[in-house]
């Protein structure tokens, strides 16, 4: 009560007793700075601000009186900008390529945010573990406001399963209420919910599902995020409820009917550009290696991870780099329809760090044709109003968070000076932002070592001889939203693999198994592989992985049904790469693995394919 007390005292003396300023003495003024003014879209006078418990108390204008403070600042007519706002990131993610993964923990995260001017962050995919953290570092130093929505909702095997962890899997819609329960019970600031259906071909939550979360939430007073991705999801998850779309429609034009439903609903669209263009960029234009700046804050290890051999993006991504023009489009629409824009990076994604990851994103809507001005409101006042934090954050007014940064230069006049900042506060305390560097330079990323040729090792010539602990994995398209099921039995001398096939997503459907190997071995000494086998209605892929083939395109030939044991001998000449992928050069050198795989491609017929076969004997010859 009495730290209550003190500050509605203090607030009243700052506000209304201008006459007697000397009554009492803030704990910062910061003289002849430059106001950013949304409703202007420009910046104030050189002004006085004056700060007490963390909040902007009074702004006063020219040579006027000063109120005394216990520490005072000559901005020297910089230009501040209130603390920006990452509204899309995962803080258990660093940004590595996930086949070379480097762990960080949450500080180092924190500290590139803080460091970078993002002094608010939204978490939409958040482990306990990683809550956990970031309560312990808000206890003990400056940290961003965090904002997350714990564990998300998803259908069963959908989208966000792949990360592993717990994840509310919605079968029925009698699995609500248990599961909103649970989500509560983490005391969340938004609902994350996910609509994912690969282009429109595989499974996701229900209409109804997804009007029962967005009820929910807006009766908890939560705001909604849907991850969307086509235009027919996107309008989905607006008819639910949703208050934001996290992720833009990037690949389709949008329509009359989703901006009028955008606008009616007052979404906020997140187009999350920077995480589909950011690999493609770094590859062909160097963009995040050459940003010095921004770089900072991330450790060696992972820059050189990241930058030193950047391997080819999958063909999906180039085809978004190819046609980024469209998302483009949709936002210079919906920005001119009046729709909210806001910033989110998607953080943690490869190639999308944190803290610079938003920077990137401020750059994708400069060239998304957006003017200065509305980027600035897009990663501030516009992420306010997305969290439902519009009386606390992203404005520099009386009674709101002092959390800003400082620019030498107009950001009106050029964006890219929101890239060099002179410093940051976070709830009225300077941010020491060598220190920061200082910590983060400590931290070496946990993971392999990145970019290294790995040795392999000499083959012997049994790959499998099923007389003991199987090596075999089931492996389905479940990971990409499909709903394909593996069952597999380890017999005395044999493997049975049981599968089931089901409607194919835009990435097709499988299943199958694998062996994979933790280092290549070389088989050229060998000529190529013999398996023996019996069962099957229809012919099935066996596949090598090769250490090159990042993309899934892996060397595939096709076996044909045998209702007898049958002994094969398939020549490595006759493996060959289906053409969705990069093309890799075939080497019996950099073997990392085999599979046995039924599938079907993109478009297939929707029926449900079944096959069981037998393998007794796997080798090179």
């Amino acid at each position: 009560m009495k730290a209550i007390t003190r500050t509605v005292t203090k607030t009243l003396i700052g506000l209304c007793l201008v006459g007697q300023f000397n009554a009492y003495a803030m704990d910062l003024r910061v003289d002849n700075v430059r106001l950013y003014q949304h409703d202007s879209q420009g910046f104030s006078a050189p002004s006085s601000l004056y700060i007490d418990d963390g909040k902007i108390v009074n702004i006063t204008k020219g040579p006027s009186a000063k109120q005394q403070a216990d520490k005072t600042f000559n901005a020297n007519n910089q230009f501040a900008l209130p603390g920006l706002i990452d509204l899309h990131v995962h803080l258990g993610s660093s940004g590595s390529n996930f086949t070379e993964f480097q762990y960080l923990p949450v500080k180092s995260h924190f500290n590139a945010n803080l460091y970078l001017g993002v002094t608010n962050i939204v978490d939409l995919f958040s482990f306990q573990q990683t809550l956990d953290e970031a309560a312990k570092l808000k206890a003990t130093q400056t940290t961003p406001n965090l904002f997350y929505a714990g564990t998300l909702f998803t259908n069963p095997g959908g989208h966000g399963t792949q990360f592993g962890g717990s994840v509310y899997e919605i079968s029925n819609d009698s699995d609500i209420d248990a599961l909103w329960q649970k989500h509560m019970a983490t005391s969340p600031h938004l609902t994350k919910a996910v609509i994912e259906t690969f282009g429109g071909k595989g499974n996701s939550l229900t209409d109804s599902q997804l009007a029962e979360l967005g009820k929910r939430s807006k009766a908890a007073g939560l705001p909604y995020f849907i991850h969307v991705s086509t235009l027919a999801d996107g309008k989905r998850a607006i008819k639910a409820g949703a208050t934001a779309l996290a992720h833009g429609i990037n690949s389709e034009a949008i329509d009359d009917e989703f901006i009028a439903l955008m606008k009616q609903n007052k979404v906020t669209y997140i187009p999350t550009l920077a995480v589909y263009y950011n690999h493609s960029d770094e590859k062909h234009n160097h963009a995040l290696s050459s940003q010095t700046e921004l770089l900072k804050p991330v450790p060696n290890k992972l820059q050189g991870c990241l930058f030193e051999k950047v391997p080819e993006p999958s063909k999906w991504k180039e085809h978004s780099w190819q046609t980024r023009s469209i998302a483009y489009a949709n936002i210079q629409q919906l920005q001119q329809a009046g729709v909210v824009i806001g910033t989110g990076s998607d953080a943690g994604n490869p190639y999308t760090l944190h803290g610079l990851g938003l920077h990137n994103e401020i750059d994708a809507l400069k060239t998304a044709g957006l003017t200065n001005a509305q980027i600035i409101d897009a990663a501030t006042i516009n992420g306010a109003h997305a969290i439902n934090q519009s009386n606390n954050i992203g404005q520099l007014a009386i009674g709101f968070e002092a959390s800003f940064i400082l620019l030498e230069q107009n950001p009106i006049e050029d964006i890219n000076a929101i890239h060099s900042i002179s410093q940051v506060y976070k709830s009225g305390e300077q941010v020491n932002r060598e220190k920061l560097l200082s910590e983060n330079a400590k931290i070496e990323p946990q993971g392999p070592a990145c970019n290294q040729t790995a040795q392999s090792t000499k083959a012997q010539q049994s790959i499998d001889d099923f007389n003991g602990q199987s090596p075999w994995q089931g492996l389905t398209g479940a990971v990409m939203g499909g709903q394909s099921s593996v069952e597999l039995t380890s017999n005395k001398h044999s493997l049975t693999i049981n599968t089931t096939v089901a409607k194919p997503t835009n990435f097709g459907a499988w299943a199958g198994a694998e062996i994979k190997y933790a280092q290549p071995v070389d088989a050229s000494a060998f000529s190529g592989v013999r398996i023996t086998y019996k069962g099957s209605t229809v012919p099935f892929a066996l596949a090598i992985y090769h250490s090159d083939v990042k993309d899934w395109d892996n060397f595939s030939v096709l076996a044909k049904p045998s209702e007898q044991w049958r002994t094969i001998d398939i020549p490595f000449t006759e493996f060959k790469q289906f053409g969705f992928g990069n093309t890799v050069t075939w080497s019996a050198q950099k073997i990392t693995g085999f599979n046995v795989m039924w599938r079907k491609m993109p478009g297939a017929a929707e029926g449900v394919l079944s096959n069981t076969v037998e393998i007794k004997e796997f080798s090179y010859y």
